[in-house]
């Protein structure tokens, strides 16, 4: 299944296809004889389950390669009640995926079963999402100050196109009036020079360094990325953490992820609304670290 892959990600991904393309779904699998593993038996005679089957054999195929898996247990959509007016989710709904962990990324959903309800989730390449005017780009390893989000452009250093940064600009080095108007004159320089550096950090243009902001802005309030963490678990941890900021800290996690991992075209259209949120959060979790500089003062 992986003899062509060059790299974790893209076995993965092979191994998902191989099961979707060569299994068959079904809710009622042939029974396998008595004293045979039935996971040995769906994956080398019958080549037919349901989700529980699929998942638990892209899990043991990614482990035996030294991938980190773990299976997660969910519901889907459901279906749309008309009197209602809304979506309905049944037992029948229940729902079996893979996870596999990737460092620098985090956490990355897989859908191996192939019941036309549940599809692969839509990826860019790494060529696409390393287009100079690219949101996120997947090229590259280096962990970039939060949760399931990588630093992926050596050549910008930690910032994206259009993200000013800390240190943008340097005080000019002309001669000032000396005494002490020249010291007062300096002093409000460096004032200015801090105000305007601090207004631009805090003013992000780019998905990727809102997400780099709240995740130091979060960590100052108390509330650390963990290891392993996707945005959508480390922007429920937040919203749990911070009551007062659940929802613009789930909805940023959410439109985040989907920046990050969407592909090009799809992940364009997410950074306003990462702005919005970004927006939203940002006041409350510079309340939050006010308050614990209060306390520690």
């Amino acid at each position: 299944m992986t003899a062509a892959a060059t790299n974790s990600y893209d076995a993965a991904t092979a191994i998902e296809s191989y099961l979707r393309t060569n299994y068959q779904y079904t809710l009622q699998p042939t029974e396998p004889p008595q004293g045979a593993d039935p996971l040995g038996y769906f994956l080398f005679t019958s080549k037919e389950g349901y989700c529980e089957y699929f998942a638990s054999a892209m899990g043991d195929l990614l482990r035996s390669i030294g991938i980190p898996t773990r299976l997660v247990n969910g519901f889907g959509p459901g279906s749309y009640d008309d009197k209602l007016g809304r979506y309905v989710v049944k037992e029948s709904d229940a729902h079996t995926w893979v996870e596999a962990y990737f460092p620098g990324y985090g956490w990355i959903p897989f859908e191996p079963t192939p019941d036309g309800t549940y599809f692969p989730i839509p990826r860019g390449s790494v060529s696409a999402a390393c287009a100079p005017d690219a949101e996120i780009c997947s090229g590259g390893a280096e962990v970039a100050g939060g949760a399931g989000v990588v630093n992926t452009r050596p050549d910008r250093g930690d910032l994206l196109a259009g993200d000013a940064g800390l240190g943008g600009g340097a005080l000019a080095h002309d001669p000032v009036p000396g005494g002490l108007a020249g010291l007062g004159l300096i002093a409000l320089l460096v004032v200015v020079a801090i105000w305007v550096a601090v207004s631009r950090y805090l003013r992000p243009r780019t998905a990727s360094a809102v997400w780099k902001r709240t995740s130091l802005l979060s960590r100052l309030a108390g509330v650390g990325a963990q290891a392993g963490e996707t945005p959508l678990e480390f922007g429920a941890r937040l919203a749990r953490e911070i009551p007062e900021a659940a929802r613009p800290a789930r909805d940023l996690a959410e439109r985040f992820a989907v920046a990050a991992y969407a592909p090009r075209n799809v992940a364009a259209g997410s950074r306003p609304g990462v702005l919005t949120a970004w927006d939203e959060l940002r006041p409350l979790l510079l309340r939050r670290v006010r308050g614990r500089i209060r306390l520690a003062s």
